[in-house]
């Protein structure tokens, strides 16, 4: 799929900043990232399911089911001009729920640590303090040479065995204490609790609500934040950004539809239409002083954040 942004509208001001405000109505290629999808072409299934495989030593990320979304930003953002002229001064994504998925998992907008994710039969447990997991929002990393746009709707998930470890071609990813980028489809194995990008919201709705069906999550990425203003910059420059949604609801054994566990999101190919949407503000940064203007930017951005 090739969608047009549903807008795009482009300013100057002052004559030096290249002031953009893109928006798009779907994403350019989304999938269920799982290693069993069998939608044939890959990238047409309606929804996409998000779950933990229950941590079993050796098989199965963590994060088993993801949901990828990526987004061609080269027809409305000028690529190609280096990361550090692009600052991002909003980026908001939005995914809403299947039409027939109706208040089966509770919400809960805030982080939970790694150690409330273990079995309670594991060292270092810790019981979660409140209903639900959050919906969380990353980042995507390749493997094998690949990249987002070789990766698009069609790509194998893995080559070799997909019920293993680290093996996923696109992946969830954050980042490490040093700004690097890391997979963190494992972070329960690794023990490590990842910083995601944005965690969804529910207008309306409080902590420990369940869940209705269709209903719409608002991601506002943390674009304060270094790592986030990094990777979108870059993203920026290579012309496509993709974002991973991978919370870890445990997916029950089994799992008809009247079990449901697990958040399933609508797709670009869903029949309901809800498909997820991005809104990006981007200011480009000459060459002649860019260093300043940047810093302005940035302290722009800071304070949009709080």
């Amino acid at each position: 799929m090739r969608p047009v942004p549903l807008i795009v509208i482009a300013a100057v001001a002052p004559a030096s900043l290249a002031q953009i405000t893109a928006s798009y109505a779907q994403p350019t290629f989304d999938r269920w990232n799982y290693p069993f999808n069998t939608a044939t072409p890959l990238g047409s299934e309606p929804g996409a399911s998000t779950f933990s495989s229950g941590f079993v030593p050796g098989m199965f990320d963590d994060r088993d089911g993801q949901f990828l979304t990526s987004w061609v930003t080269a027809g409305d953002v000028t690529p190609g001009l280096g990361a550090s002229k692009y600052v991002i001064t909003r980026a908001t994504m939005t995914a809403t729920t299947l039409a027939n998925d109706d208040r089966l998992i509770a919400y809960d907008p805030t982080l939970d640590q790694t150690e409330t994710y273990r079995d309670p039969s594991q060292p270092g447990y810790v019981a979660d303090a409140d209903a639900g997991r959050p919906m969380e929002l990353f980042g995507t990393g390749f493997r094998n040479g690949l990249n987002a746009f070789a990766y698009g709707d069609s790509m194998a998930f893995a080559f070799g065995d997909p019920t293993q470890e680290d093996v996923r071609n696109a992946y969830a990813a954050g980042h490490d204490a040093g700004g690097s980028l890391i997979d963190v489809s494992n972070s329960v194995r690794d023990g490590f609790t990842p910083t995601p990008f944005a965690i969804g919201t529910l207008d309306t709705f409080a902590a420990g609500d369940l869940i209705p069906a269709s209903s719409t999550f608002t991601f506002e990425l943390n674009v304060a934040d270094a790592n986030v203003q990094a990777y979108l910059a870059e993203a920026m420059h290579e012309g496509i950004l993709s974002l991973t949604v991978a919370p870890m609801y445990l997916a029950a054994q089994p799992g008809p539809d009247p079990q449901i566990t697990y958040p399933r999101f609508q797709t670009a190919e869903s029949l309901s239409g809800a498909a997820p949407t991005l809104v990006l503000e981007v200011t480009i940064i000459p060459t002649p002083g860019a260093a300043g203007v940047l810093a302005g930017v940035g302290l722009m951005a800071a304070r949009r954040r709080r």
